[in-house]
């Protein structure tokens, strides 16, 4: 049983380091090294000490711990990724693009990028919908995402009339509830733009501020950065939850 733990902390270790080397602006890549901590320790443990009853109890109870986190994890995880795969309707009213980290130059950040790729798609085949940017500064962005969204779709065709700026926000929920005050949220048909583990979330918050008609709006990700981005997920649907905001 050690075995197996160790080599699944230095996994977790290695993958922690190649999270933390995008800086994306968060820090959720530490929860990567207490991984490896809970696999390591008692893993290294009961290989120097064979013997030891204490040793083994802790690689049992790592072991069981580990598994059901894993259970719980792919069982949420599936759940996420079940709502992918819808396609938004034709003429929706607007879209809500919501924010994800800017680049200390200015420019979006891979996440953010592909969000603006699939609003930029929905826009251009559809000339009637405008698009609400939702996102204010961060302590470590230049501009507000709404700032920097807005400027990569008028560099790229879209009217600056299209565009409505929601310049407050530093939350999935604060995004859509800010946004609110653009449209009716009873009335208009509406697509959530984010990235594809992250739709879900979002159409539940969206669900319950109020919005009647909403869509998702799928965006790609990184496959590579998919196992990190659906473990935050997991974390922010306990933390919405538990906030009343889903």
């Amino acid at each position: 049983m050690a075995a197996p733990l160790i080599v699944l902390g230095i996994a977790s270790a290695a993958y922690g380091v190649s999270i933390m080397l995008v800086n994306s602006g968060t820090s959720f890549f530490a929860v990567w090294y207490v991984i490896a901590a809970l696999c390591l320790v008692p893993g290294i443990a009961q290989t120097l000490l064979p013997a030891s009853p204490l040793a083994g109890g802790l690689c049992l109870a790592a072991f069981i711990l580990l598994a059901i986190a894993a259970l719980a994890f792919l069982c949420m995880s599936a759940r996420i990724m079940r709502v992918t795969s819808t396609t938004p309707p034709a003429g929706l009213d607007y879209l809500l693009v919501l924010g994800a980290q800017v680049r200390p130059d200015g420019s979006p950040s891979v996440v953010l990028r592909n969000r603006l790729e699939a609003a930029l798609a929905y826009l251009v085949e559809n000339p009637s919908t405008r698009a609400i940017v939702c996102g204010g500064k961060g302590s470590n962005e230049p501009i507000s995402e709404a700032a920097c969204m807005a400027r990569w779709l008028e560099e790229r065709g879209i009217a600056p009339s299209r565009i409505a700026r929601e310049d407050r926000s530093t939350t999935t929920a604060e995004n859509i509830r800010f946004a609110r005050s653009f449209f009716d949220a009873a009335q208009a048909r509406v697509g959530i733009v984010t990235n594809n583990f992250h739709v879900y979330r979002a159409m539940r918050i969206a669900a319950t501020a109020g919005v009647a008609h909403a869509w998702g709006v799928s965006a790609h990700s990184v496959a590579w950065y998919l196992p990190n981005n659906l473990l935050r997920e997991c974390f922010g649907i306990i933390k919405n939850t538990l906030r009343g905001t889903m």
